[in-house]
Formats: C-alpha cells, sequence, structure tokens
C-alpha cells in the first residue's frame, strides 16, 4: 500500500486493515567518484518496490526520510549532513505520528550506516511508549548472505554499487575505479577523519560489481527482510495480537 498516492478515504480504509508502517531511511552523501549521491535511497526506494508485491496488502509503505546523519564523509562535496540529534528527533516525531494513526508496528528500512545509533535511540523510545520496531540495516543484518554474492562489500563496494546498477546501469560505473580498504578501525575519531579512512569516498573492490550481482542480492536480500517483517508479527502474536497505535499529546 502506497501511502504517497493515498487519498483520505483510502487511508482511512487502510488504518482498519493494517497496523504496520514501513519507512525508508536514506541519505545523500559522496558514494566514491562512480556511485550516484541518492545510493543509499536508491537502494531502500528498490527495496520497497520489491516488498509491496510481497506483504504490501499487510504493510503501510510509507514515503521515504531522504536526509541523514554523516559524520564521516560530512568533508565530502555533495553530502548533505543533518546532526544526530536534528536527525534522531526528526524521525522520532515521525514514528510518533504513525502511532498516533494507529500504526503499532514500525519497520524502518535504513541505506544509510550514519544513522545507526540514532535509530537505536529513536527505536528505544518508542519501545518506552508501547510500539514494536524493527530497524533493517541490510549492509550490516545480512552482511554474511550478501559476501556469498559480493565478498568485498563496503561503501558504495561491491554490493551497493551492484545493487545500484541493477536499478539503472547510468546510476553508477565501475571501470577504473578499483578497490579501496579502510586502513584504520573506525572506532578512531579525528576531525575530517572520513577523508582518511575513505580517501575517495568508498570502501570495497567497487570495480568487482555488476548488474547481475545486484539482481541477485536484491532477491536473496528482499526474502530476508520478508522473514524479519514475520518476525515481527510473531512478536505482536506473542504480545496479545493486534493493537492500534497510541495517543500522545506531543
Amino acid at each position: 500500500m502506497d501511502m504517497m498516492t493515498m487519498n483520505l478515504t483510502e487511508f482511512k480504509k487502510a488504518q482498519q486493515a493494517i497496523n504496520t508502517v514501513l519507512i525508508p531511511i536514506g541519505m545523500i552523501e559522496a558514494h566514491g567518484p562512480h556511485c550516484a549521491l541518492g545510493t543509499d535511497v536508491l537502494i531502500p526506494r528498490e527495496f520497497v518496490r520489491r516488498l509491496e508485491g510481497k506483504v504490501g496488502d499487510k504493510v503501510l509503505m510509507a514515503p521515504e526520510i531522504t536526509y541523514g546523519h554523516s559524520w564521516g564523509l560530512a568533508s565530502f562535496e555533495g553530502t548533505i549532513d543533518v546532526s544526530a540529534d536534528a536527525f534522531l528527533n526528526y524521525v522520532l516525531e515521525i514514528c510518533k505520528g504513525f502511532a498516533v494513526n494507529g500504526f503499532a508496528n514500525i519497520i524502518l528500512l535504513n541505506g544509510h550506516g550514519g544513522n545507526n545509533a540514532s535509530l537505536d535511540i529513536v527505536t528505544e523510545k518508542l519501545a518506552d511508549l508501547s510500539v514494536r520496531t524493527l530497524t533493517v540495516n541490510w549492509f550490516i543484518d545480512y552482511r554474511d548472505d550478501i559476501q556469498t554474492i559480493a565478498p568485498d562489500p563496503g561503501h558504495a563496494g561491491e554490493d551497493e554499487t551492484s545493487l545500484v546498477l541493477a536499478i539503472n546501469e547510468n546510476y553508477a560505473y565501475t571501470e577504473g575505479v578499483g578497490s579501496h580498504e579502510i586502513p584504520l578501525p573506525k572506532r578512531f575519531r579525528f576531525k575530517d577523519g572520513g577523508r582518511t579512512l575513505y580517501p575517495e569516498a568508498f570502501s570495497g573492490n567497487a570495480g568487482a560489481a555488476t548488474s547481475k550481482k545486484g539482481e541477485q542480492l536484491y532477491e536473496m536480500l528482499t526474502e530476508l527482510i520478508v522473514g524479519d517483517i514475520e518476525r515481527l508479527w510473531e512478536i505482536e502474536q506473542s504480545q496479545g495480537g493486534r493493537e492500534n497505535g497510541i495517543a500522545m499529546d506531543s
């Protein structure tokens, strides 16, 4: 169910039929010299398209949150960084709005690693308000599975570049890009450290990416995401079945 194109009458019917919403979350930032700046939006958007055909009768597909937090790549041109606090509070308020509208299950389909810490806090706050959440960080949650198809993943690496190529081969290229490994553990922090960790704004073997690998990844990962959504519903059932969101003043 595509919320963006619904009218009020259709939305009211959806409220009565389902209580699960999926919110795609991304980022606009540098993805090497070779991948679209909107990679972290394009990939969740494609997952939503594929998920619509599998669980669209049970899940409201909400419009995406395009901008996020990217401390590590903020010094690169093309990165539009939102502070962690502003991003956290914005996403939290959006989720509260869906909860007030009766959606007791909220799925955050995240395409950007810099959002992770903020989303952890968002979901803790929502859980305290009796809202069940599932955060899908596809690039972390299913990394072992990803490496069976794209052995050298990373930021705009083999996996992400392949996924973008599978959407549209005009959105990325591989010729002459090669591979880059992160030279320091990410636990080291210093000013403009992203320039050291990602000298060309990417990591992994982007040169090995193909659209075929991207299609294989979408097929596999979509099924894994569906499995996690079904586990969320199992948690709901174990807690007593359907709820209708929460009422709050703020």
